[in-house]
């Protein structure tokens, strides 16, 4: 089971978005250019290009911000109920879901 869901859709003020969806409770709707963007970066992390031990993003229609900390297998994803880690497979399964979801 993926501990996240990529969907997209269109909003009248900010065109296409992608939703990034990590529980129930906790949603970011992101612009293309910031889901391209937080998509580069986790690969860039991913891939030793970026030595960066922190990523945060406060998406422009978002009431929630994505802030993650880097560690040696993976991130952790800070969510309303918690921290929600993912290993460097699934950062990568969710920065190519970001990308498709752009289209």
């Amino acid at each position: 089971m993926m501990p996240f869901i990529v969907s997209s859709r269109r909003h009248p003020a900010f065109g296409q978005q992608v939703i990034l969806q990590f529980s129930g409770d906790f949603v970011l709707n992101l612009t293309q250019a910031e889901a391209s963007s937080l998509s580069f970066a986790l690969i860039s992390i991913r891939d030793g290009i970026s030595l960066e031990r922190e990523i945060y993003m406060s998406p422009i229609a978002s009431d929630a911000a994505f802030a993650a900390s880097v560690h040696d297998r993976g991130i952790g994803v800070l969510i309303a109920s918690g921290t929600l880690d993912l290993d460097w497979a699934m950062v990568g399964r969710l920065a190519c879901a970001m990308a498709d979801a752009i289209g």
